[in-house]
């Protein structure tokens, strides 16, 4: 069942955002415990990879490089760890709370009408299973409504932060496009890639793409102040569509 391990909470199938923290559900409590030891497993191994690289840029201090080379910028952008997580917008978020309110009061509408015909006494049962049926599918409809209303209001709330981060994305696309050309991009790789005894034109395709990326998303890093990595590949992958998408 899908589960949400903020709230410790389980739900229906086909809800896929949680009522109450409005966060993405997990296919069960199983996939969430080991999503969690995972992403524990990912924040240890670039914990140790920050040390490794402090220790890097304090020994080439010492020795007058002036902290880390050129050659080794690509080390600071993991782009790997940060691709396992995809970005969830609050505009999609927003659309799946708007589903599971729709959801929710169908439901309602449907155990609220069923409740109303046992009441009615339209279905052949005794009386005791009438009253019974009544009051479980009455409590069942009147739930199911007050999930709704409760999740049109976090939608809503939803709504607004949504519009706002799409205008704080785009703003951030724009100051990047202002700042970094394709131009620019290019023969930063190539002087990384001088400074190294490299030589850019030996590049595949693949790996030219790849130089790009990382250098867009370690550009994002050091000039944003941008601690979700999910986001930072976001932004990365927009702007690079942006920059190199025509080609």
């Amino acid at each position: 069942m899908p589960y949400c391990p903020k709230c410790d909470m389980e739900f229906v199938e086909g809800i896929t955002v949680c009522t109450d923290c409005g966060g993405i559900l997990y296919g069960s409590r199983e996939d969430a415990l080991a999503a969690q030891k995972e992403a524990k497993e990912k924040a240890r191994q670039q914990f140790l990879e920050t040390m490794a690289r402090m220790e890097e840029s304090i020994e080439g201090e010492k020795e007058g490089e002036g902290g880390i080379p050129p050659a080794n910028r690509q080390s600071t952008s993991p782009r790997s760890a940060s691709l396992s997580t995809v970005y969830v917008k609050k505009s999609s978020r927003y659309e799946d709370m708007k589903s599971s309110a729709s959801a929710f009061l169908l439901m309602g509408c449907a155990t609220l009408l069923l409740a109303g015909v046992f009441a009615a006494g339209v279905l052949p049962v005794s009386s005791s299973s009438r009253l019974i049926f009544t009051v479980v599918l009455g409590l069942m409809g009147i739930s199911s409504l007050y999930i709704c209303i409760k999740t049109r209001k976090s939608a809503a709330i939803m709504k607004e932060e949504a519009v706002q981060e799409n205008q704080e994305t785009e703003n951030r696309i724009t100051a990047f496009l202002a700042a970094h050309s394709a131009l620019l991009i290019d023969q930063q790789l190539k002087e990384d890639a001088k400074a190294s005894g490299e030589s850019l034109a030996e590049e595949g395709p693949e790996e030219l793409s790849l130089k790009r990326y990382e250098l867009i998303q370690d550009y994002l890093i050091t000039e944003n102040d941008l601690p979700d990595p999910a986001y930072v590949d976001l932004l990365t992958e927009e702007i690079y569509n942006r920059l190199f998408g025509q080609e």
